[in-house]
């Protein structure tokens, strides 16, 4: 696993970008993974721009959810993927027919988990993953005890993660119980993976991600298994490793 350090949130937003269409550049139908949430936001900005000032062409690049609420309609205000169109498949031009995403609403989930997971091996694989790092070291919702080979699934919400996900729909009433997500196996067999983490309320969990043992209990200690894994993290979030 390479660690790079960077000063800031924007620096950090713009080596993530760099990355993003280093691979568009070498494969421009990639099929790439986003996060949602707070820290992918700069990255989103920077690509975004990229787009509008012709800097990267993402008119080829296919899309696959990480993550989903479950039980949800499909125009529901917390449906992740309609928040990350907005904030960036719609914005990069990606059209429908490039964009694979889970249905919020199925009532068959061992059946979706598992045509998700024929979408990735009939793109022939996911080339980059870019992930986020829960509170509790979750990936994509693989909560702590998800073992390092399991597949896309759907998966009870610890309570740390609906507890973190109040910031986004107001209160814990108001965060789905349960949700799709990419497995930890699924995401080990990316060819490229990437975990951005960002300000200091993650620096404890990514301490214990990068000097802690690799254990299931710290989901994202995967990526100290997957050869081409990557942390990026800015000065705050790197405060507790006294990492050089």
């Amino acid at each position: 696993m390479r660690i790079i350090q960077v000063h800031s949130y924007d620096d950090l937003s713009r080596d993530a970008a760099d990355m993003v269409m280093l691979q568009i550049s070498r494969k421009p139908w990639s099929l790439c993974v986003f996060p949602t949430g707070q820290t992918p936001r700069g990255l989103f900005c920077e690509l975004v721009h990229a787009h509008h000032t012709g800097l990267a062409d993402f008119s080829r690049v296919r899309f696959v959810s990480l993550d989903e609420y479950a039980g949800i309609a499909h125009d529901d205000r917390r449906c992740l993927s309609l928040w990350l169109g907005r904030e960036l498949l719609q914005p990069l031009g990606i059209s429908e027919d490039r964009i694979y995403t889970f249905d919020a609403a199925s009532t068959d989930p061992g059946a979706e988990s598992a045509r998700i997971e024929k979408v990735i091996a009939d793109c022939g694989g996911i080339d980059l993953a870019i992930v986020g790092l829960g509170p509790n070291g979750h990936v994509g919702f693989n909560e702590p005890g998800s073992a390092f080979d399991c597949r896309t699934r759907l998966v009870a919400l610890a309570r740390e993660s609906i507890r973190s996900n109040t910031a986004y729909w107001g209160s814990e009433a108001d965060v789905p119980r349960f949700a799709f997500t990419l497995g930890l196996g699924t995401l080990l067999d990316s060819r490229t993976l990437i975990l951005m983490a960002s300000g200091s309320h993650k620096a404890g969990i990514l301490s214990r991600m990068i000097k802690g043992p690799v254990t299931p209990a710290v989901p994202a200690t995967v990526l100290r298994l997957h050869p081409e894994g990557i942390v990026i993290a800015d000065r705050e979030a790197m405060s507790f490793c006294h990492y050089r």
